[in-house]
Order: C-alpha cells, then sequence, then structure tokens
C-alpha cells in the first residue's frame, strides 16, 4: 500500500464539487500528486433542458466550450491556491462510464467526488451518479462533504477482518500517518431476541455476550497488529463494540467528532456481499463526514 500519486477530481461546478475538489488539491499538494480535474459534459441532458425551457438566447449558446472555459478557471483558481500544476479533462457522454474510463487510462490512485443535493445517489447529474461511479471503480474512492480542505485529524475505520477491510486500514494508516485512528469492529449475539423468546435468562445472555466479545476483541487485536506491520507500538486505537455496523461506526464518529469515516467497497466474501453493501450505503447517505472508500 502507498500513498496515492495521481488524484482525480470530478466537479459539475457545484458548491459540493467544488468543496471536493479543494480537499483534492489539498492531499495532492501534501502527497505530492499529480492532479487532474474532470467535468463530464451530458449533451442527452442538455438536449432536454433545452426541449423542456424554452428561454431566448438558448439557441446561441455552445454548451460544451462555455464549460471548457468554466474548467479552465477552476484549474487557474486552484493552481493557485495551493500551488499547484493541475492538468484538466472533459469529457462528453455519461459520466459514471466516462470517469471510470479516464480513471484506468490516466492509472489514478485516488478518486475524489462529492454528493450532490439531499438525493444525491438518485440523481442523475454528475454528483448524483457518484454511487455508481463508487461502484464501478477500482480504486478508493473519498466522498466529501466538509467545508473547508484540511488534512484528517480523527478517523474511524470500519472492519469485518475481510481483505478489502485489511486494506482499508492499511490505506488509512499510509496516507494519514498524524491522524488519530480507531479500528472499530461492531459485533452482536446471534440469534439474541429468538433467545429471549425461547426463555433464556439475562445472564445467560450476558454469558454469551462476554463471550462474543472475547471472540471480536481477539480477532480484533489479530487483525490490527497484522494491518499495523512491523512496529513496536500500537498505531490502531481498538474497538470491538456490540451493536449493528452502521450504529457503532456513526456513533463513535459524533463522540470522536471524527471528520473521516474509512471502511473497504467489498468483503470479498459471496455470502456477506449484499449485507456489506447495504452498510456502504448506508454509511455513504448518512455520514456527517467524509467517507474513504478502499478499492
Amino acid at each position: 500500500m502507498t500513498i496515492p500519486k495521481s488524484i482525480i477530481a470530478a466537479t459539475d461546478f457545484s458548491d459540493n464539487a467544488t468543496r471536493a475538489v479543494r480537499q483534492a488539491a489539498l492531499m495532492a499538494r501534501t502527497w505530492g500528486a499529480s492532479l487532474t480535474l474532470v467535468h463530464v459534459f451530458n449533451d442527452s441532458v442538455w438536449a432536454s433542458l433545452r426541449a423542456m425551457y424554452d428561454l431566448p438566447g438558448w439557441n446561441d449558446v455552445k454548451p460544451l466550450a462555455s464549460q471548457r472555459t468554466r474548467l479552465a478557471q477552476l484549474r487557474e483558481q486552484i493552481a493557485s491556491e495551493f500551488g499547484l500544476k493541475v492538468d484538466t479533462e472533459v469529457l462528453t457522454g455519461r459520466a459514471s462510464q466516462q470517469i471510470g474510463e479516464i480513471v484506468g487510462a490516466r492509472q489514478a490512485d485516488l478518486l475524489v467526488v462529492g454528493e450532490h443535493g439531499e438525493n444525491w445517489v438518485r440523481d442523475i447529474v454528475l454528483g448524483g451518479t457518484a454511487l455508481k461511479v463508487i461502484e464501478s471503480t477500482r480504486i478508493p474512492v473519498l466522498l466529501v462533504r466538509q467545508g473547508e480542505p484540511e488534512l484528517y485529524r480523527d478517523i474511524v475505520i470500519a472492519t469485518d477482518f475481510s481483505p478489502a477491510a485489511a486494506r482499508a486500514a492499511r490505506l488509512a494508516l499510509v496516507c494519514f500517518p498524524a491522524a488519530q485512528q480507531a479500528l472499530i469492529h461492531a459485533w452482536l449475539v446471534p440469534f439474541e431476541s429468538s433467545m429471549r423468546l425461547g426463555g433464556a435468562r439475562e445472564e445467560d445472555i450476558e454469558r454469551f455476550r462476554q463471550r462474543e466479545f472475547e471472540l471480536a476483541s481477539g480477532q480484533l487485536e489479530t487483525f490490527a497488529r497484522k494491518c499495523e506491520g512491523n512496529t513496536t507500538h500500537e498505531r490502531f486505537e481498538r474497538m470491538a463494540l456490540i451493536g449493528s455496523p452502521e450504529s457503532v461506526v456513526f456513533a463513535q464518529a459524533r463522540a470522536r467528532n471524527s471528520d473521516l469515516i474509512v471502511i473497504g467497497k467489498h468483503s470479498g466474501r459471496e455470502q456477506d456481499e449484499r449485507l456489506l453493501g447495504s452498510v456502504t450505503q448506508n454509511i455513504l447517505y448518512h455520514a456527517e463526514c467524509d467517507v474513504l472508500l478502499s478499492a
């Protein structure tokens, strides 16, 4: 696992996307990485807008040229603010497909996107295809929500002990070595509610809870040491907590005032794929801070 050296930031020129671009620029400067700003122009959406709204002067507008000008202006602004050399690409077509293709063509190491409005996962514009982009790309994706760009100082890392979770933990260590990092595993007693219906006593359930806690804590310690590698000190805070993954992660992120949640995109275990997808989507929808998804 190495620090990203090629970053792509997607923008639709919204305020949310500009926040993402600025965060990407800060990280590019910190890591000595290249930065490419990408805008995807969807000509079919433009045609639909023209058909819906008959406004004077629209026939004289050259939208693609206009978008190129806006992206060039944004490039100059970011280059000046952060002291970077910034590349740009204006593409045409479906945003998720075009972004996926340029990520591969540029051999990018990190994709940075911003959310778009309250229904950002459902919308058809660039910001709204964030989930499709996240699902289709094979590199880490950073979803930016915070306002001013800053280096992350407190990070919550969700883990299920899968290979993807290990990659996520290592990525966090490599990219943000100065941050406080909590490695969190959520656990539950299997069929606890059913045991109560069957007449199990509370002391029996508590005994099972203690057993599950000890098992989860042991697995977490083994996992953490493996991710930390050859080191004489612990780099992660270990937290094995009872509850559903989303509720545990959100509660800890709020309690710590964390500014980043890190999670693996895929568990690699076929039987867990649907569940993990649900957890990932819930975190993307409801996290109050930035979210980094490791490939």
